[in-house]
Order: structure tokens, then sequence, then C-alpha cells
């Protein structure tokens, strides 16, 4: 008996100097539908906090994506009776941030190695914010439009995973 207790020892002392950082498969990554992990490593480098920080709080941390996509419109102006052409630009910038459901992942003894991200909970923001001049217009009554020259692009980044502690977003590590 006290060999098996001697055996059950050694591998928990074992598994707690390997077991307090994620396993090598586990990286932080974050699907589409807002699935996925992140290491308790990565949390920790967003956050700045040691190890024992960390299991002290993982339960108030919270999770979101934040994105970020540019819709530039151009369109161009001419001055009647003039070949005088002005071209016009303006950039509508959309920000959306969504809240992800998650759970910390835990060894047997409790300790956190990561979180889970369970997708989206429905919280989330959103902004619009217009840089330039209204689509469409022109600087006076004296241009006009030019017919057909509108173009528009849209420009979307890849959502930037954070960690949220006390109402504040700590952006996670990339790969």
């Amino acid at each position: 008996m006290y060999k098996v207790i001697a055996a059950l020892a050694a591998l928990a002392a074992a598994g707690v100097s390997i077991g307090l950082v994620a396993p090598a498969w586990a990286a932080t990554q974050l699907h589409e539908d807002g699935t996925g992990f992140v290491t308790g490593a990565d949390a920790r480098a967003a956050l700045g906090w040691d190890e024992e920080t960390l299991q002290a709080n993982a339960a108030s941390l919270e999770f979101v994506a934040e994105s970020e996509s540019v819709t530039e419109i151009s369109w161009e102006c001419v001055r009647p009776g003039t070949s005088e052409v002005l071209a016009q630009r303006t950039d509508l910038v959309i920000t959306e941030t969504r809240g992800i459901a998650s759970t910390p992942s835990r060894l047997w003894w409790r300790a956190v190695v990561g979180f889970r991200l369970e997708g989206f909970d429905g919280r989330g923001a959103s902004s619009a914010v217009p840089e330039g001049p209204a689509p469409h217009s022109c600087p006076d009554p004296a241009w006009a439009l030019v017919p057909e020259s509108s173009r528009t692009v849209e420009q979307k980044g890849e959502p930037v995973l954070a960690v949220v502690h006390g109402g504040v977003q700590h952006p996670v590590p990339a790969g």
C-alpha cells in the first residue's frame, strides 16, 4: 500500500511541474463562430500577470473579439462648363466588439491552464465613424456630382481577441 501511495505522490509531483502550462498541442486560437482556446500563458502575457494572479482571478475574466472594417467611398465632382474635376473620398470606419462565452480549463487539481471559448454570447457593441465629407457631396453648389463616378471598396480586418479584466481590454498575443 505504501508503494502505491508513494508512486501516486511521485506522479502528482511530476504532473504539477508539467501540468501548470498548457499542453504542447494547445495554442490560442479564435474561430469564426467565437469558439476556440486561450492558453493560460497567453492570458498572463496579455494581462502582465504571474501564475498566482491568474489562478486567483481566472473566474472574473471575460473575452471579446474586436474587428474593424473600413468602407472607402470615392466619387468625383465637376465644375460645369470647365474640365475641372475634383476627386472626393470618405472612409466609414466600423468597429464591432462581440462578447465570447468562456470557461476556465482546469486540471484535475483545479489549476487553470487556459480558457475554452464557447462562442459569441450576444453581448456586443458597434460604432461607425465617418472620416471625410458626406458621401456623394461636392464642395459647394458650383460643383456637380459626376454621374456613375461612385466607387465603394470594403476592407475587413481580422478579429483581435482580447481578455477583459476590470472593464479594460487587453489584446491577447497572436500566434
